[in-house]
């Protein structure tokens, strides 16, 4: 008996610790975040209410279909990346250092 709890615990753990699997791969999440802070920083200018909500909603479809993935696979990569703030970060630093060679490529 004290072997199975002490296995179910192990596999509980490393489950725990492994990394959660994303709809979109790594480098296309990054391309999709690096433009949906373009368009988070479009609706920075925009204070709260009824139009920024519907800019909102029509940015985040447009990132979508620009990167040619549905809305309901963008909001579970995001909901999945607030969930996780190890996986954020690694993606981040990606995102960070793709924005860096874009702009030294100017």
């Amino acid at each position: 008996m004290t072997k199975f709890v002490l296995i179910s615990i192990i596999s509980m753990l490393a489950g725990c610790s492994s990394e959660p699997a994303l709809p979109l791969s790594r480098e296309k999440l990054v391309d999709v975040l690096m433009d949906i802070h373009i368009a988070e920083a479009a609706l920075a200018q925009i204070t709260t209410g009824p139009k920024r909500d519907s800019l909102a909603e029509l940015y985040y479809n447009q990132v979508a279909e620009i990167h040619g993935i549905d809305r309901e696979t963008l909001d579970t990569s995001l909901a999945i990346l607030q969930r996780n703030p190890g996986l954020m970060k690694d993606i981040y630093e990606q995102v960070l250092a793709e924005v860096e060679k874009k702009r030294l490529k100017k």
